[in-house]
């Protein structure tokens, strides 16, 4: 049996090695973790008979760090700011009317009505049954513009 202490402590660069070869700089910790539990399931899983243990504790580490990576990437995309967290970031933020122009660029991409909704909302902090009754439309009506404007400000942010 491997003596798993000995093995950390030599195989350490390559789990930093790996971390750097990723650019995982934001969750150096976590994926320093990940790389140690790596390394452990390898000294687990090693059959001698099979290969070098370099390599397989090199194709074991990496592999894990790039699942977790996929993962994490499967939740951005499928996690993103919902309509209750959307709203309370909505309440929390004031922007004042003459700070307004530092938005130009983003407001010039949305629709006219869309635009309204960034304004009553955002920076007057109306609530979308509000802003319906001033422009005669309904409550689903206001939530379209904002899930539209909020959509293309995403795109936007993204660039």
């Amino acid at each position: 049996m491997i003596d798993f202490q000995e093995v950390s402590v030599q195989f350490e660069p390559l789990i930093r090695g790996q971390i750097k070869k990723l650019n995982l700089y934001r969750s150096y910790d976590e994926y320093y973790q990940l790389g140690l539990i790596a390394l452990w399931e390898a000294c687990q899983r090693f059959d001698p008979e099979k290969g070098a243990f370099e390599a397989f504790a090199l194709h074991t580490v990496r592999g894990h760090m790039l699942m977790q990576l996929k993962r994490e990437k499967r939740f951005s995309d499928r996690h993103f700011l919902g309509d209750d967290a959307m709203q309370a970031v909505e309440s929390v933020v004031a922007i004042e009317p003459e700070d307004l122009q530092l938005f130009d660029d983003y407001l010039n991409h949305l629709s006219e009505r869309e635009r309204a909704w960034f304004i009553e909302a955002i920076v007057q902090g109306k609530k979308p049954a509000m802003i319906a009754s001033e422009y005669q439309v309904s409550v689903n009506t206001v939530s379209t513009w904002r899930k539209n404007a909020l959509k293309k400000l995403r795109v936007l942010v993204k660039q």
